[in-house]
């Protein structure tokens, strides 16, 4: 009995100092969020001992006997007045983050079950702007793979959005919008000028914690395009660069015309899937703006245009209507009805005198 005892106890020192288990986690978030990086337990084992590490550098550290967290502001005073650490779970959160603070985080949990978890955390100094047109459709992206515990909510101006069916009443400003099933990304169908503002996404997921905002301007811009037959027809992005961007694709009537794909390293018309615009078809290479040149009226219909990279998708569609030019013969056939009309009105018109001055009996000749 005690040789089992003794065997059981190495059994545990074994899994306690060896058997670590190690997780990594990528989190990506926008300077100026807070991102909670989570331990994945309920509650801090007893006799257990948390450490957080940046790199090689404590910054923050916890004993379940005395319960009381400390943080450390690192080196340079990086974290100061940054870090928080929950007593309950042992979990991190980094406020107002900024880019100095990307890096290689890790939580070290001492305890019976030892556990060693990393953080890969990735920080973009730039706010995402979005500039639409009224009537667009606009996708914003959560930048994470939801699963079925994850609660993620959506606001407008610090105002959660109420989603009919998901979390309030039907509400007539937001019937335009829906969330994604698999990604809980926000979906604004025909977007209204006076949907422009902050939109936040707060995801609360088993690993992390973390916000993302987005500002979408709204604008009135022409979604009808009239030219006549041979003028060209520029239908337009309305960004100045396309660096942003990872996909452009033109369609009309299902076929692709125009494409700018990153991952391919495509750019370019692609007049060959649409044999009505071979040759004619134009890429912007700036701004990613299509030119038909030539324009005929088979040209006619609708045109649109996709364009997405990691944080939104935006869609939008513009009418084209190539009209026929009025036939060159026209004005002259005008003039010249004129003027036989009037010929024929200064003939009556004198032959009226005439009947008049036979019955009067006075002979007038007319030369």
């Amino acid at each position: 009995m005690r040789m089992n005892t003794f065997f059981l106890g190495v059994l545990l020192l074994v899994n306690g100092v060896f058997g670590v288990d190690a997780d990594e986690v990528s989190v990506s978030v926008m300077v100026g969020d807070s991102v909670t990086l989570h331990t994945d337990i309920t509650e801090v084992p007893r006799n257990s001992k948390i450490i957080w590490k940046f790199g090689d550098e404590i910054i923050a550290r916890m004993n379940e006997a005395d319960g009381n967290p400390s943080t450390y502001d690192g080196p340079g005073a990086l974290f100061k007045e940054r870090l928080k650490l929950d007593k309950q779970t042992g979990s991190l959160t980094i406020t107002n983050i900024r880019t100095e603070h990307i890096g290689r985080y890790s939580v070290d949990i001492k305890s019976t079950d030892a556990k060693l978890k990393t953080f890969q955390v990735t920080v973009h100094d730039v706010v995402e702007s979005v500039s639409v047109m009224k009537g667009d459709s606009v996708t914003l992206h959560t930048g994470v793979k939801v699963q079925g515990s994850d609660q993620i909510v959506w606001k407008y101006e610090d105002q959660v959005i109420p989603i009919a069916h998901l979390n309030g009443p039907d509400d007539a400003k937001w019937r335009n919008i829906h969330l994604k099933d698999q990604t809980r990304d926000l979906v604004i169908g025909i977007i209204r000028t006076n949907q422009t503002g902050v939109y936040t996404v707060e995801i609360n997921a088993i690993s992390m914690v973390l916000h993302r905002k987005y500002y979408i301007a709204v604008g009135v811009g022409v979604k009808t395009i009239s030219v006549m037959e041979r003028d060209p027809v520029n239908l337009h992005t309305g960004v100045t660069e396309i660096r942003g961007y990872d996909l452009i694709l033109w369609k009309t009537e299902g076929n692709i015309v125009a494409e700018v794909n990153k991952g391919t390293n495509l750019f370019g018309p692609r007049d060959l899937d649409d044999l009505r615009f071979s040759g004619r078809l134009h890429l912007h290479r700036e701004t990613g703006d299509l030119t038909i040149s030539d324009s005929k009226t088979t040209d006619s219909g609708d045109y649109h245009l996709h364009m997405s990279n990691s944080a939104y998708t935006l869609q939008r569609t513009i009418r084209v209507i190539v009209k026929t030019p009025p036939q060159s013969g026209a004005p002259s056939g005008i003039c010249g009805a004129g003027v036989r009309l009037v010929v024929w009105a200064v003939t009556v018109f004198f032959a009226a005198r005439f009947v008049d001055n036979e019955i009067k009996g006075v002979s007038v000749n007319i030369k």
